[in-house]
């Protein structure tokens, strides 16, 4: 039979049918902070059995909490398996704590702040009374709910790099806005293309911004010397652009003399953190790329138009296909699913109310991303179906984002290798095999560009499965090599 409760968490759900009776359940909301947590003691049924207490945010704190749960359970008769906790998904310093009672066989579920805030009897107010009441009928009410888990998977790990990467591109996108606020000072237009010359934020376009920026600087310098920086950095024409570069120099105004020093010495620092970020980004993506290599998200490179970033921003989120949430659920959970209002009787028809604004907002942006990207540089199938919606006055970003995401899940779930719906659907092998070796240089080649080509290709690892599997069933003889330069990795 169909539950009601078809947000709920699974685990709860369970959990309730096997204690038979709400009293004999114990839920433990926690109201996590920094130092000291503080807790409540509730049955299923919602009668307090405990008024709040404080847990220090120690471990001689986790063992007082699980000494406070074996009294109350043999007071009330309830089974240990029959008990949960759960708190909010917050800060750092949240996390350790609900590990470390995972660890120790408890159910912890995770919520969202807001759940709770909806669920406080009192919305005026917030009290650590108050914050503990609302986690409480969140948990109760089975209303939706993370599962923590006692081992990380490599989803969790996954998600941890990928944001972690995102954060770093957020802080060199600041760090770009105020370079380009410091060279418009010293040499306006230098930072564009068509009139200096130089690509921005390239490496040689960092070098003359470290060399000193302003007119008086540029011009000052030998065109040799100019030319020769440049050719070291392989810039195509370096003559021409060096001659360029003296020219915008003597076409714009420059800044006040006594300015120069200081905005040239704001600029080398700037430059200076704009480079290591480079550099570390750089670094947490082939990280992300060799995490991502040894899971089932790796088939999602088969994807035209999905590069690694993506792919692995769309598993990490998705998370691991043992803990599959279904099509339906996946898509709510998304946020890509219209808001529908239907009242009046059943004659009257449903309206639609514009997105979802619950959602898993790094999930939505990453679907949202790869429909876009299908209307650029997916398989020309996918070009047109993107096409198609576009003129019927569809948002493609949602509808492309909802057929997308269910293609995706199936490639995760089942570690299958893309097929457009022609291709898959040809009874002639030679279709299938014809469309393989189009495509697998470029597989290649993504991975080849974040150095984790050899890691893709291991023993073991998804993609080199199915590359035996192909040249198995079409006679081929697919590399696992990179493409063009016979390497297995980027120098």
């Amino acid at each position: 039979m169909k539950s009601i409760f078809q947000r709920a968490n699974p685990a709860i759900l369970e959990l309730f049918e096997k204690a038979g009776r709400p009293e004999k359940v114990l839920c433990v909301p926690i109201d996590y902070a920094k130092r000291e947590h503080a807790a409540l003691a509730c049955n299923g049924a919602g009668l307090q059995l405990r008024g709040p207490f404080a847990v220090h945010n120690t471990p001689a704190g986790v063992e007082f909490l699980e000494k406070v749960v074996a009294g109350l359970c043999r007071k009330h008769a309830i089974r240990r398996e029959h008990v949960f906790f759960g708190g909010e998904d917050g800060a750092s310093f949240t996390f350790n704590f609900a590990h470390a009672l995972v660890q120790k066989g408890w159910l912890g579920i995770g919520i969202h702040a807001p759940d709770a805030a909806r669920e406080r009897q009192n919305l005026v107010a917030s009290t650590d009374h108050l914050d503990l009441l609302g986690i409480a009928a969140v948990l109760i009410n089975k209303k939706w709910g993370r599962t923590l888990l006692a081992e990380c998977s490599p989803a969790q790990v996954l998600r941890n790099l990928v944001h972690h990467r995102a954060s770093l591109v957020r802080a060199r996108s600041a760090s770009a806005l105020r370079i380009y606020h410091l060279a418009d000072q010293l040499l306006p237009g230098f930072l564009d293309e068509k009139q200096s010359g130089l690509t921005p934020f390239t490496k040689p376009s960092l070098w003359v911004m470290s060399r000193g920026l302003a007119p008086r600087q540029i011009l000052a310098r030998k065109l040799e010397t100019l030319t020769a920086g440049l050719e070291r950095f392989r810039v195509r024409q370096p003559a021409e652009k060096a001659r360029k570069l003296k020219e915008l120099a003597r076409a714009v105004l420059p800044p006040p003399a006594g300015l120069c020093a200081s905005l040239q010495a704001n600029l080398d620092h700037e430059t200076s953190v704009y480079a290591h970020l480079d550099e570390c980004i750089h670094a947490a993506e082939q990280d992300v790329a060799r995490r991502l290599a040894a899971t089932p998200g790796a088939m999602l490179t088969t994807v035209p138009g999905i590069a690694l970033t993506l792919a692995s921003s769309l598993y990490a989120e998705i998370g691991d296909p043992a803990r599959d949430r279904g099509l339906v659920r996946l898509v709510s959970y998304a946020g890509i699913v219209a808001r529908l209002k239907q009242s009046g009787g059943p004659d009257q028809e449903a309206r639609t109310q514009g997105r979802s604004r619950r959602a898993c907002v790094p999930l939505k942006r990453c679907v949202m991303d790869i429909a876009l990207k299908m209307g650029q540089y997916g398989h020309p199938e996918l070009k047109a179906d993107f096409e198609r919606r576009v003129n019927a006055h569809q948002d493609p970003r949602l509808t492309m984002g909802r057929r997308m995401l269910r293609i995706c899940r199936h490639l995760i779930r089942h570690q299958d290798f893309f097929l457009p719906p022609s291709v898959r659907a040809a009874a002639d092998k030679g279709v299938r095999r014809e469309y393989v070796v189009r495509v697998w240089d470029k597989i290649l080649i993504k991975w080849r560009d974040t150095g984790a080509i050899r890691e893709a290709f291991a023993d073991g690892a998804p993609l080199e499965g199915w590359r035996t599997t192909l040249n198995e069933i079409h006679g081929l003889n697919l590399s696992k090599t990179s493409p063009y330069t016979g390497r297995t990795e980027v120098p």
